[in-house]
């Protein structure tokens, strides 16, 4: 749900229905962010994994081609969050002062040109707290229209698709290991083949 959604993920849910199980949806990525989305098929399972997502006990990793190249390899960026309304719309933005936590860790995978591959690790789950970070320390993502400023030096270089794709997802639960992963979006391997990404990232 959001802002020029018509039709969001709660409103599939009674098409997917099998065996009379209602179907949960446990989090949320943006609707622009491609990737893993979980959905439990009970109210046990979907309390648990509810839990531990607030708990941030889950392992997200996440994977983003940004402009530019983080003045770090790896790192962190530790900035609270709090949503702002500009021009009537409504955006997060980094608030040092604010009680809303949040934290994520990053590493560069290779860097082309202009564009850096990312994983990320969020350690905490708040709204739009990737795109805000990255942004934050001068790597906004590529396709992000939302929250990065156009770069004259970089005015070459542009998509109307956000790169940043949700690629891994591990938890126990009931003493069993779970362990997901997706494969990355067309748009996403286009612009790591045009750029010229080792291709071991995609293939």
């Amino acid at each position: 749900g959001g802002s020029n959604v018509n039709f969001n993920i709660d409103m599939t849910l009674p098409f997917l229905i099998k065996n009379e199980t209602n179907l949960r949806l446990v989090h949320r990525i943006d609707k622009s962010t491609s990737g893993i989305l979980i959905l439990a098929k009970t109210k046990d399972v979907a309390r648990e994994i509810t839990y531990q997502f607030k708990s941030n006990i889950i392992m997200k990793k996440y994977w983003a081609v940004v402009l530019g190249k983080p003045k770090k390899n790896k790192g962190k960026v530790i900035i609270s969050l709090a949503k702002k309304k500009s021009a009537g719309l409504e955006k997060m933005v980094a608030d040092p002062e604010g009680s809303n936590y949040a934290e994520t860790f990053y590493k560069v995978l290779e860097s082309k040109k202009d564009l850096s591959l990312i994983e990320i690790l969020p350690k905490t789950g708040r709204k739009h707290q990737i795109r805000v970070h990255l942004q934050s320390i001068d790597i906004p993502i590529l396709g992000d229209n939302k929250y990065y400023i156009r770069d004259k030096k970089l005015h070459n270089i542009k998509s109307s698709n956000l790169h940043l794709h949700a690629k891994e997802i591990k938890f126990i639960l009931n003493k069993k290991k779970y362990f997901f992963d997706a494969k990355l979006p067309r748009h996403f391997i286009n612009t790591m083949q045009l750029q010229g990404f080792n291709e071991k990232y995609y293939l």
